[in-house]
C-alpha cells in the first residue's frame, strides 16, 4: 500500500492548505485502508477531473491524444481502430462517511443502476448450491453492503488476487492498446489481463487462471472479447464484491466500446450452466480518470510485510515454495 504521507493527494492537500480527507468504507479493519486508497484513486480523482473539465476545458482539450478532434470525440489509433487507452474506473462512491460504499450501492439499487460492487440490480438466477454459498457469504450483511470478509479470498491470510471478472467491481485499471494485444493493468496486485487480437489461440492446455484466457476481435468500433479458463477455486472464488460465486465452466463475452471520450462501456454476457440456471447479461460503465497513474497496490501488503519482518527478526524464517 502506498505511503499515505507521500501520496499525491496528501501533497495536494498540504499545498492547498486544505484538510486531509479520508474515506472509510464499510469493511473490517483489514480492508479499511485499501478502500480508502481506492476511493482516493477513483472517486476523488474522478470528481476533481469533472470540476477541471468545466473550469479548464481548453487546457484539457489541448492535452488529449493526437487525433482527438473535439472534447466529445473518440480518438483513433494509427490503424483506424478506436483508441481505448487510458485509466478507467467504475467507482461511483461519493461522500466521506464510513458507510460511503454501502450508501452508494443503496442509491444505485434504488435508481435501478448497477452498483460498482456488482453486475446486476436483480438477484441472479443461481443454481441451489450457488444460492446457498452466496447466502453464507452474505450472512449478517445488509443488502447494499459488500459480502463479509471471513470468506473473501482476497482477505488476509489468503491474499489471493481478485481475478476476472471481479476486478471490474473493486479496481481501477489502465488500458494499453497495441494492434495485436490489449493490456488491462489493474490497480491491485499487478494483475495484467491480456486480450489477444492476433487471431491465434493462446495458452491452450495451460488450465484455469485468475484472469482466464481472453481472445478478442473487432466488430466495427466494438471490441468483442471471449474469456474462459477462469479459476473458480472449487466455487469459492467470488464473481463480484457482493459474494456471488462461479464455476470453472464460466465463459464471459464482452462487447467493449468507447461511447464517448470519457466513457468506456462493456456489455457482458455470463454463461455458467453449473452455477446459473441460464445465461445473464450486465453492463459496466467505466469513466476516464485524466492524468491518473496506476501505483503499486498489493493485497495484504501491511500484514505480509509485518509477518515477514517478524519472522526475519526472530530468526524463524518460514518461506516455502
Amino acid at each position: 500500500m502506498p505511503n499515505r504521507s507521500l501520496d499525491p493527494f496528501s501533497r495536494w492537500c498540504r499545498s492547498a492548505g486544505a484538510f486531509r480527507m479520508r474515506v472509510m468504507l464499510e469493511v473490517r479493519l483489514r480492508s479499511r485502508r485499501y478502500f480508502e486508497y481506492i476511493y482516493w484513486r477513483t472517486g476523488f480523482v474522478s470528481f476533481l477531473a469533472g470540476v477541471l473539465v468545466l473550469a479548464l476545458s481548453p487546457v484539457l482539450l489541448a492535452q488529449t491524444p493526437a487525433g482527438q478532434a473535439k472534447a466529445g470525440a473518440v480518438s483513433r489509433t494509427a490503424d483506424g481502430k478506436p483508441d481505448l487507452s487510458g485509466v478507467w474506473s467504475a467507482n461511483n462512491v461519493t461522500g466521506f462517511s464510513p458507510d460511503a460504499g454501502a450508501e452508494a450501492a443503496a442509491r444505485d439499487f434504488a435508481a435501478g443502476r448497477i452498483p460498482w460492487f456488482g453486475f446486476a440490480v436483480e438477484e441472479l438466477p443461481m443454481q441451489p448450491w450457488a444460492a446457498e454459498r452466496y447466502k453464507t457469504n452474505r450472512e449478517g450483511m445488509g443488502p447494499a453492503e459488500k459480502a463479509k470478509d471471513g470468506g473473501d479470498p482476497i482477505m488476509y491470510p489468503y491474499c489471493l488476487p481478485e481475478g476476472f471478472p471481479r476486478a471490474y467491481t473493486i479496481s481501477a485499471f489502465e488500458l494499453v492498446q497495441t494492434p495485436e494485444r490489449i493490456y488491462m493493468l489493474f490497480d491491485r496486485n499487478h494483475q495484467v489481463r491480456r486480450i489477444y487480437l492476433d487471431g491465434q489461440k493462446h495458452l491452450e492446455g495451460y488450465g484455469p487462471s485468475f484472469l482466464g484466457t481472453a481472445h478478442g476481435q473487432w466488430d466495427g468500433d466494438t471490441l468483442v472479447v471471449e474469456t474462459s479458463d477462469l479459476l473458480s477455486l472449487d466455487g469459492y472464488a467470488w464473481l463480484d464484491t457482493f459474494g456471488h460465486v462461479f464455476s470453472d465452466a464460466l465463459r464471459v463475452t464482452e462487447r467493449i466500446r468507447r461511447t464517448a471520450h470519457d466513457t468506456l462501456q462493456s456489455e457482458m454476457t455470463f454463461d455458467d450452466p453449473k452455477t446459473y440456471t441460464r445465461p445473464w447479461s450486465s453492463r459496466k460503465i467505466f469513466r476516464l480518470i485524466p492524468g491518473a497513474d496506476i501505483a503499486e497496490n498489493i493485497t495484504c501488503y501491511d500484514h505480509l510485510r509485518e509477518d515477514f519482518l517478524r519472522d526475519m527478526k526472530s530468526g524463524k524464517a518460514q518461506g516455502r515454495p
